[in-house]
């Protein structure tokens, strides 16, 4: 994996989250996009692409992110998964390291 490929399914998953956003068509696709953007994640930490301060991990569990489990739509879910791939794709510099972690 490399970084224009990371930011090709970045951009994708912010995509298809925004328009699940507006549409409210395929909203139960957000554990997929949030298990994918943490794999992602999880890579670029590796490769010290990122900084984890910045792209943060996305869960479920975290109010401070997703709010109350109770009260919150898949909706609003998307919203949030959308602009995480946003600041994700936007951390990852253009230029490629000369050696990446394996």
């Amino acid at each position: 994996m490399n970084k224009k490929t990371m930011r090709e399914i970045l951009k994708g998953i912010a995509t298809s989250a925004q328009e699940s956003s507006l549409t409210t068509k395929c909203v139960d696709g957000d554990r997929l996009f949030i298990q994918t953007y943490n794999k992602l994640r999880k890579i670029a930490l590796d490769n010290d692409w990122i900084n984890s301060d910045i792209v943060i991990e996305l869960d479920l569990k975290n109010e401070s992110i997703f709010g109350n489990e109770q009260e919150r739509l898949n909706i609003e879910r998307m919203d949030v998964i959308g602009a995480a791939a946003v600041i994700f794709m936007s951390s990852l510099t253009e230029t490629e390291p000369l050696v990446t972690k394996v």
